[in-house]
């Protein structure tokens, strides 16, 4: 008796394959004991990153989002689509040029005309509408609108928001460390590692996500049953914690002197005129207008574990819980 023929194999392009968030999805697609192939995407197909990928068993592409031509040829044949771009990417930041929503919409309108089937975008609820139109944040809502604008579109099965929440990996980047004060890199006149803002309000805690550890899983794991999350905003987080307990936290395990100064106003974030930071400003404003959650919404720890947990078992993996904020500071300063 002959066997059943093997299912078709399925394409899943990942834009911006060797970035934080395209990295840690491709990495855990090329796992997957489903018959998924991997086309990461990318505008420098011989770098280090790209290269590890191909090596890896990623299929490398150049595709640059703003060449309709090869983003149409990228997307030729694909079932899935994960989109995340850039929205302080200097190329949409020009006054005259395209911005990133109109980016993110002429990339939908491409990617359903190329016959995608499951298009995963990296977004954001929308602050306006969360908090009635007290405290928007321009980047975050246009990313909402352009998931949105997705839904509208019958060729797609499944159009998924997938909204990371603020990444671990903010505390491993100098740049990020300078504008909040140095903490945990650089220590102040008086010795501390200091970490400076403003509060969150509300209940004070601080929605995260460790990108490479538990988010690609998540989004995989989306890729695996995109009809039940179909036309749904995802919130993915790793940890909730208070700035007060993570500066305790980064203390206990690395015996170093740290702590954290409040800011009295959001306005006082210092912002330099550089647009990463005055949108930082702008989100400290939504989360004091939102119960201090970036989500909208309480903790839900529950839903990204199970994802997880998702993506581990087709990986063919043992269960794994969501790092901690205290586990990710021994990972990456306990030998310090």
């Amino acid at each position: 008796m002959a066997s059943a023929p093997a299912p078709a194999q399925k394409v899943i392009v990942v834009y911006g394959a060797t970035g934080t968030q395209g990295t840690a999805i491709t990495l855990s697609l090329l796992e997957s004991k489903e018959n998924f192939a991997i086309r990461a995407l990318t505008r420098n197909p011989e770098s280090e990153k790209a290269q590890s990928l191909a090596r890896l068993g990623a299929n490398v592409v150049r595709a640059d989002g703003h060449n309709d031509d090869q983003m149409r040829a990228a997307l030729e044949g694909a079932w899935g689509f994960w989109l995340n771009t850039h929205h302080h990417d200097a190329a949409v930041m020009e006054p005259n040029g395209p911005s990133d929503e109109d980016l993110g919409r002429r990339l939908v309108t491409i990617a359903a005309e190329a016959g995608i089937k499951v298009f995963i975008y990296s977004t954001c609820g929308s602050p306006a509408e969360i908090t009635n139109g007290k405290a928007p944040v321009p980047g975050m809502d246009a990313k909402h609108r352009v998931e949105v604008f997705a839904r509208q579109f019958p060729t797609f099965d499944a159009v998924i928001g997938a909204w990371p929440a603020w990444y671990f990996e903010n505390f491993i980047d100098a740049e990020y460390a300078a504008a909040f004060g140095g903490f945990p890199m650089q220590a102040d006149e008086d010795g501390y590692l200091t970490f400076t803002s403003p509060r969150v309000g509300g209940e004070g805690t601080v929605q995260t996500v460790s990108v490479a550890d538990d988010f690609g899983e998540m989004v995989h794991a989306l890729f695996l049953d995109p009809s039940r999350w179909h036309g749904r905003t995802v919130p993915l987080m790793s940890d909730a914690f208070s700035y007060e307990d993570m500066v305790g936290a980064f203390s206990q395990v690395t015996g170093k002197n740290a702590r954290y100064i409040p800011m009295e106003s959001y306005e006082d974030f210092p912002t330099h005129g550089d647009s990463v930071l005055v949108e930082l400003q702008d989100v400290y404003r939504y989360m004091q207008n939102a119960n201090g959650w970036f989500f909208g919404e309480p903790d839900n720890v529950e839903t990204s574990q199970r994802l997880k947990d998702k993506a581990r078992l087709d990986k063919g993996l043992e269960p794994q819980h969501l790092i901690s904020m205290q586990e990710y500071f021994a990972k990456h300063y306990g030998g310090q």
